[in-house]
């Protein structure tokens, strides 16, 4: 081989930093233009192939129109040889098998790359000195000008020459290549040849084949990588172009087509073994058309005009070509890859079928074979660039291309075996068979092409195998694939998918082969998905049946497939549709036997009936017409046929009836006519009587009047009806026909049941026999009794019939009647057995004589079967037991008692004899009587309500044969309460106390009427003396409340305005559920207080007692609007109003002048609209004497305010006049203006919600100003029920506020006639500065403006905290604002929709209550409280018993006492008690209250769910849960130890330390959501769910401390809600308050523990 151009990379590495180039022609060094190797470090790390070198060398070699390529590798030794001498240069070396080197391990110094191509240019070597300049020209592969520079990944010093010659090579790897003359193809004219964008246009489209072959020396192969077990995908580029595939590398290897021979001797390392392959290149000539500008942008982008024509290649392989590489696999490169690796087909989707740009790239082309185009490559030229836009649009016309291509290969495929088909076709065998071998193999390589383009995913891009199947399909005009089937090439529309069942009966209809079904999964999964190649149908099963007849075989198989059918879908009258086409369809034929001597053709429809395996009439037999034949059906089950078809097995009446029609005697032979053969009928009946046991009722009659008037049955007599023969045992006349066949066979067993049944008799009518006794007196009794015993077995129902009616028993004589009298005689039906109990009880006995009477006796038998009474019936017995006779009435009821379960137990119904007193009963006073059934009742404590006993002795065990109720009924209870309430208390409470125990049975509605009915006897509020009896008076429940130790029930007031009942315990339980309330509640003190304020201030008996009940009543916010509107139209709020003292009595009093002292105060009863709230105590002190104001506090403030009641400051109105204003601001005034600037954001602190204006405002531009003036004259206007006071009176300081919206400014006058008073500013102000500004708000701010800041510091307020953080947010302001637009716009971007969207909470799954980093109880109370509330801890008590929402102060300004907290705290406590429903309801919702300090707050009333109460406690707390919880009694089973541990370790304990009631806590438990625990009207529920979340591991080893914790402050929490129901500030109060009040004892406690 002639070498033109020879690169020698040393691998020798040296220190070398500048690189330089020797240049052939000069003779002397350049440099490299190339100063930093960083860059080209970089170049080299895009490129992911291990020998990408190579890959660039060989596309230089193309590039160069080389045809051969040479790689040498050179060891130290070889070139130390060379250098010295010994070894010739540019030869090989010698070796031998044993001095081979190890190619594995033996170092290389030096490779050498040549290859025969033109040399290179002037403009070849500038080149590869510069980086990122490609080859300009269209036609050659480079173009980025990066490759030559992957040499640098190998060495650092390479060398190239060209124009010269090397020889010497280490050894040579032989490869060379046969192509075959290629052929033109005709495009089918379905196909579009244009892409969708008109950019190129496919023109024509070649074949050639391709024959390459090579030798390599074996010990190469033995020295390569080994064969894997299971091939596994390469991600790593397969090798060269198409022209240079010799070099490809793959997971897959093509052996040459000769026959292996198995080698006979050593193999030899130097023998050269040869390969070859056989492919066959199709090739599309494609026209490029490109619009200027994307010409340009390509261009750009290639650094090269994009060409105007350009061609794809497609590598197929044929089916044999495929076959017959597999066996040298495993001959010849049994332990390593083949030299052909990749070239084989790539048939199951690994991805080794690659796309080619000249040289493989990683990408996959998702089909069986390479690609070759000019893609455009990314530059690291690994895969194809499908980011840049036009680009992308040029690659994807490609992949156009290449999908077009691989469906018009795919259709020349199709038609090649198309036309080998109709050749086959053409050749037909016998009995018009096809060749089973030809088919096959056309079958084989149909399924192969199949394969071969199926389409898989692509790596790295999924797009390319995408956009290429997409144009596989889209190309095709008519939307169709061809597709192999069992009757050749057809459209895949045409085509049905493959399925066993069909195959065996569908002979014309076109299916796809099982072999391509199975072998092409692929491909077939995507023409099903799109629609084609669609299951076997309905229709088209019916289509074949229509055109042909079917052998058995074939039916059989057909009717299998009909049984399997799903038609779950279809509705009931469409399945009867389908069956009915199905059976007129089909039709069969049956060959001819030894009955029918010629073919039958029978229509499916036909049939009605069939022959089971099991059936016992023989197939031998005459059968009828619409029979299946036996062939057939032994095939099938026969609830098959009989479900799917309406057949029905063939029974033995239907066969008899066939056998005796008339047509059928008509046509068959004598031999089988039972009229005629008697041997034919006794054969016959036999069969019948094998049968009759299992014959139905209603079959067998129709078989008896089938064969009741037809002479089938042998006799003596010859051939007799059933009714004219008898059995030989019926010898009492000697002519009688008996029966007798022919075989001599026995009559007995089944024959003779069946026989008896047709009529053949066994006994004489027994008319004849009665004749005989009663008119010739032959018989007597006993010789009937005698007879009927032994023909009992045959007698007749008419027989027997006759007897039961026939009056000839004799009835026993009653004692003491003339025996000569005639005896009474009747039907047995009439008389009972002769015994004793029956005489006493006089009913009439059968007359038995002397003889006697055995109950068990056949005789006895008989007439008992005959109607004979054994037992009187149960309205008799009944009767009996009413009757007035003692002797009669005892007997019967012990005798009913005694045959209770055998006779009377499940007809006994009571209800049936409510009319009739027949229970022995005991009145409460001790009468005994009969009563009615539902007059008397067993438990004694009912007595108590006027209820019958029953007698002592029918107590337990007889009472419940008697089925007398426990109880009497709660309708019944409720007509006596009403009717008759307990007189007294005493006997009020046994009936409370035995009403308890009958509690759970009354209904809702009874016991809503009992709440008012009037049931309660109580006395009069205690007044006079305890001597005088008092009158009791009827009360209703609802009025009532419990006496108890607490304050308020035993108050004064309360004990004259409320009814108090104690019936003890248990009756209390009853009259709770009835409406009596543990307490009177705050709105039923409101009701009466509204109602009557006047006699509720005289039973209160100070005006102090009465204001403390309105706080009590301000303090609850949950009144109805009714009482809300008596509450403003009442006179019930208390005022006070003070009158000045004459001036004697204020010398008299000895005391300094003072505001309070020198006023007396006058209290009154008001309505609301009269009553002034002192907002502005300045104006009140002007017009004390005129107005009536509010108790000054904030709870009654408020409740004032609700009901109407008008501020001061909205009766008064203010006139300032400042005179002679100064035009310009003075020193002090911007003094006075820069001090409320600076102290406002201390003011604001903690009350920015109530500010009127932000700090910003006050200090932007003029809309805050200080002016002095001469003077400042206020005039208050005070207007009241029509009239008006006014006052003037010189002020130093007001606020003058003009303008509104973003005109509104706010100006300070200040007086300098008078001292400037900092209280006159500070009020001011906070008018200004403050919604609904409080007195405290301006002393405060008087306090501010008028101290130091060092002196507010050190009294304790955060004075540089605050200026700091208002200095920040001022520094700020300016960034805020300018990125509020910014924010704005992102918010409205990142915003789903139009619609504002709340944010969704995410649950608090595991919360851990710890302390907060803050020292002090405190800080650790208000950390838990914030845990608390982030957990959703839930309350539903509507009742509110506290007293003030804050700490209140009295009218005189003092504090309100701990007493009082502490006494709502007890209130709290006390107000827990046991939860009494069973089902708890709960429904959630939300209220936005605006009086909130948030703005709105949660008033949750419990979560959405419900809960149902688990009977029976656990130790001793109520268990309840969620009606969501699947099988509760398991889970409560389950949960029992934890259940066992919550309580004893955690719940007692903090039951006892709070002294709540022991029933007053429960569990409950759920399985979703984040409730923790509850407040349901003063019960308080925890959660089980969250105790074993956070504590149960914990505690079930012993530490049980931080589960104590964390849940008392969540029972603190809860026990809270009992006095407030909102999460507000108020709620916050109580519950430190309760924490801090058992905090101590609760820390003794832990360190207990």
């Amino acid at each position: 081989m002639g070498s033109r151009n020879t690169l020698v990379s040393d691998l020798r590495l040296n220190d070398t930093r500048i690189f330089t180039v020797f240049k052939w022609d000069t003779g002397h060094d350049e440099e490299v233009q190339v100063d930093q190797r960083a860059l080209i470090d970089k170049v080299l790390a895009r490129y992911s192939g291990e020998f990408t070198v190579f890959r660039e060398l060989l596309q230089n070699a193309d590039d160069a129109a080389a045809r051969t390529v040479e790689i040498h590798f050179n060891t130290e030794a070889y070139l130390a040889k060379v250098e010295s001498g010994i070894q010739p240069p540019e030869t090989e070396p010698s070796f031998s098998p044993s001095t081979l080197p190890n190619l594995k391990t033996q170092p290389l110094a030096q490779w050498s790359f040549r290859n025969d191509g033109m040399p290179f240019r002037d403009e070849d070597w500038n080149r590869l000195t510069k980086i990122a300049v490609g080859n300009p020209d269209e036609r050659k592969i480079g173009a980025f000008g990066v490759g030559f520079y992957s040499l640098f990944s190998v060495t650092d010093e390479p060398f190239v020459q060209s124009g010269q010659k090397w020889m010497g090579f280490y050894w040579k790897d032989n490869k060379d290549q046969d192509v075959g003359v290629s052929k033109s193809l005709i495009m089918p004219s379905n196909l579009k040849t244009k892409s969708p964008q008109g950019i190129m246009e496919v023109k024509a489209v070649d074949s050639s084949d391709l024959h390459v072959t090579a030798k390599v020396m074996r010990c190469v192969y033995q020295t390569g990588t080994e064969k894997e077990g299971v091939p596994a995908k390469s991600s790593r580029s397969s090798g060269g172009f198409f022209s240079s595939l010799l070099g490809s590398l793959s997971t897959h290897t093509l052996s040459r087509t000769p026959e292996p021979q198995p080698p006979t001797q050593e193999p030899q390392p130097l023998e050269a073994l040869e390969s070859s392959v056989l492919l066959k290149v199709y090739s599309a000539q494609v026209d490029v058309k490109l619009d200027k500008k994307m010409s340009t942008e390509l261009e750009r982008a290639t650094k090269k005009k994009p060409p105007t024509t350009c061609s794809l290649s497609l590598i197929y392989t044929g089916k044999d070509e495929f076959d017959a590489s597999e066996p040298e696999d495993e001959w010849q490169f049994k332990n390593s890859e083949g030299v052909f690796q990749g070239l084989r087909a790539d048939l199951d989707g690994k991805g080794t079928a690659k796309v080619f740009i000249g040289h493989a790239t990683s990408q996959s082309t998702g089909i069986g074979g390479h690609i070759s185009t000019r893609f455009i490559p990314t530059v690291e030229r690994e895969s194809i660039d499908l980011v840049d836009r036009n680009v992308s649009q040029w690659n994807k016309e490609l992949l156009y291309v290449g999908g077009f291509l691989a469906r018009l290969v795919y259709e020349v495929q199709m038609s090649d075996i198309r036309e080998a088909w109709n050749q086959v076709e053409k050749g037909l065998g016998p009995n018009n068979a096809m060749d089973e071998t030809a088919i096959v193999g056309l079958e084989s390589t149909s399924t192969h092409a199949l394969r071969f383009f199926s389409f898989y995913p692509t790596t790295p891009s999924s797009v390319v195998g995408s956009q290429m199947e997409a144009s596989f399909f889209s190309c095709a005009q008519d939307q169709s694939v061809p597709i192999i089937s069992t009757k050749g090439i057809r459209s895949a529309n045409e085509v049905r998918y493959y399925h066993p069942t069909f195959q065996s009966f569908m002979k014309n209809l076109p299916m796809l082969p099982k072999s391509a079904a199975d072998g092409a999964l692929a491909m077939v999964a995507v023409l099903r998905r799109k629609g084609m190649l669609p299951d076997v149908s309905f229709k088209d099963v019916i289509g074949e049946l229509s055109q042909r007849t079917l052998t058995e075989e074939e039916l059989v198989e057909c009717l299998k497939w009909r049984i399997n059918l799903d038609t779950g879908g279809i509705r009931e009258r469409d399945k009867e549709l389908v069956r009915k086409q199905f059976l007129d369809s089909a039709v069969f034929f049956v060959p001819n036997d030894e009955r029918f001597k010629e073919e039958r053709t029978i229509r499916l429809a036909s049939i009605e009936t069939f022959v089971s395996p099991k059936n016992v009439i023989p197939a031998t037999l005459p059968l009828p017409p619409h029979t299946l034949p036996l062939s057939v059906s032994k095939n099938f089950e026969p609830d098959s046929l009989c479900s799917f078809f309406g057949w029905r097995d063939l029974d033995v009446v239907e066969w008899v009836e066939y056998l005796i029609a008339p047509a059928a005697l008509d046509t068959l032979p004598e031999d089988e006519n039972m009229t005629i053969s008697a041997e034919f009928s006794e054969r016959v009946l036999n069969i019948v009587a094998k049968m009759w046991s299992s014959i139905s009722t209603a079959r067998q009659t129709q078989m008896i009047t089938l064969l009741r008037d037809k002479t089938v049955i042998p006799t003596r007599s010859g051939l007799k009806t059933p009714g004219e023969s008898y059995f030989s045992n019926a010898n009492v006349f000697q002519d009688l026909p008996i029966v007798a066949f022919l075989s001599g066979t026995a009559i007995k067993g089944s024959i003779e049941k069946f026989l008896t049944s047709l009529g053949v008799m066994k006994h004489v009518d027994i008319h004849i026999v009665l004749d005989r006794m009663i008119n010739t007196g032959d018989w007597g009794v006993e010789d009937l009794m005698k007879y009927l015993v032994a023909v009992k077995t045959s007698l007749k129902p008419t027989e027997l019939e006759k007897l039961r009616h026939t009056a000839a028993f004799p009835q026993e004589r009653e004692p003491n009647t003339d025996s000569s009298s005639p005896q009474m005689r009747t039907t047995p039906s009439e008389l009972y057995e002769p015994s004793n109990v029956f005489r006493v009880l006089q009913l009439p006995v059968l007359d038995w004589g002397t003889q006697r009477w055995k109950s068990k006796s056949e005789e006895a038998k008989i007439l008992f079967d005959l109607g004979l009474r054994r037992y009187p019936d149960l309205p008799v017995i009944i009767g009996l037991m009413a009757s007035p006779d003692p002797k009669i009435r005892r007997t019967a009821l012990k005798y009913f008692l005694d045959e209770f379960y055998p006779r009377y137990s499940r007809s006994y119904n009571p209800s049936d004899f409510l009319h009739l007193a027949y229970i022995p009963a005991v009145k409460p006073d001790g009468t005994h009587f009969l009563a009615r059934h539902n007059e008397v009742f067993m438990d004694p404590e009912c007595a108590v309500m006027g209820f019958s006993l029953a007698k002592q002795g029918l107590r337990n065990v007889v009472c419940t044969k008697l089925r007398l109720q426990m109880d009497p009924p709660t309708c019944s209870i409720m007509d006596i309460l009403l009717a008759s309430p307990p007189a007294d208390p005493e006997t009020a409470r046994k009936c409370f106390e035995y009403l308890t125990s009958r509690m759970a049975e009354f209904s809702s509605a009874e016991i809503d009427r009992l709440r008012e009915a009037p049931i309660v006897p109580t006395t009069p509020s205690e007044t006079g003396s305890s001597d005088i009896i008092q009158e009791l008076i009827m009360a209703r429940p609802r009025e009532c409340f419990f006496k108890c130790d607490r304050e308020l029930s035993s108050s004064r007031i309360y004990a004259k305005l409320f009814t108090f009942v104690d019936f003890g315990a248990t009756a209390n339980h009853f009259l709770r559920v009835c409406g009596v309330k543990d307490q009177p509640s705050i709105q039923d003190v409101a009701t009466l207080l509204v109602k009557d304020p006047k006699g509720f201030l005289e039973l209160a008996g100070s005006h102090t007692v009465y204001l403390e009940q309105l706080r009590t009543i301000a303090a609850y916010d949950d009144y109805s609007s009714d009482l809300i509107s008596q509450m403003r139209a009442s006179p019930f709020l208390l005022g006070y109003r003070r009158t000045p003292r004459s001036t004697e009595e204020t010398s008299a009093s000895g005391n300094e002048p003072n505001e309070k002292d020198d006023c007396d105060l006058t209290f009154d009863l008001l309505k609301p609209t009269e009553v002034a709230i002192v907002d502005d105590s300045i104006a009140y002190s002007l017009f004390s004497g005129s107005i009536y104001a509010a108790p000054e506090e904030d709870i009654l403030e408020a409740f004032y305010q609700k009901l109407g009641s008008p501020r001061i400051t909205s009766l008064v109105k203010e006139e300032y006049q400042p005179l002679e204003i100064e035009e310009c601001e003075s020193k002090s005034a911007a003094e006075t203006r820069n001090l409320i600037i600076e102290r406002f954001p201390l003011l604001l602190h903690n009350r920015n919600t109530r500010a009127s204006v932000k700090p910003v405002w006050l200090s932007q531009d003029n809309n805050f100003t200080v002016r002095n003036c001469q003077k400042i004259e206020l005039k208050r206007t005070l207007t009241i029920l029509g009239e008006s006071i006014s006052k003037t009176q010189e002020v130093s300081a007001t606020v003058i506020f003009t303008g509104t919206g973003e005109t509104s400014r706010a100006r300070l006058y200040l007086s300098e006639d008078d001292q400037l008073d900092m209280f006159e500013v500070a009020n001011s102000m906070c008018k200004f500065l403050l919604k609904n500004p409080h007195p405290q708000d301006s002393l405060l701010f008087m306090t501010i403006l008028s101290t130091d800041l060092q002196a507010l510091g050190r009294r304790g307020y955060p004075v540089h905290r605050i200026l700091h953080q208002h200095k920040v947010e001022s520094e700020h302001r300016a960034a805020r604002r300018a990125e509020g637009a910014k924010g704005r716009r992102q918010l409205v971007e990142a915003s789903p929709s139009s619609g504002a969207t709340p944010a969704r909470v995410t649950p608090y799954n595991s919360p851990k209550i710890r302390p907060s980093s803050g020292s002090g109880l405190s800080g650790l109370l208000k950390s838990i409280k914030n845990q608390i509330d982030k957990v959703s801890i839930r309350f539903t008590d509507r009742r509110l018993v506290a007293m003030s929402q804050t700490l209140p102060e009295n009218i005189d300004g003092g504090v309100t006492p701990w007493s009082n907290i502490e006494h709502n705290i007890q209130m709290a406590i006390d107000d827990c008690h046991p939860e009494s429903e069973h089902l708890l309801e709960i429904r959630q919702r939300m209220t936005m209250v605006n009086e909130s300090l948030e703005g709105g707050y949660c008033d949750i009333s419990g979560c959405d769910k419900n809960f149902h109460a688990m009977s029976g406690v656990i130790s001793g707390y109520q268990i309840f849960i969620a009606h969501d919880v699947p099988s509760p009694h398991d889970i409560l089973q389950q949960k029992q130890a934890a259940i066992q541990r919550f309580a004893s370790f955690v719940m007692d304990p903090l039951r006892s330390l709070f002294q709540l009631m022991p029933a007053s806590l429960h569990i409950f438990y759920d399985q979703r959501g984040d409730l923790i625990a509850f407040n349901r009207k003063g019960s308080l529920f925890l959660n089980l769910r969250f105790y074993e979340g956070w504590h149960d591991m914990d505690v079930s080893e012993g530490r049980s401390e931080k589960a104590l914790i964390s849940w008392y402050f969540i029972l603190a929490h809860e026990i809270a809600h009992n006095l407030v129901q909102l999460h507000n500030a108020k709620h916050e109060l109580y519950f430190s308050a309760i924490c801090e009040k058992y905090l101590l004892e609760f820390f003794k406690h832990l360190h207990k523990g």
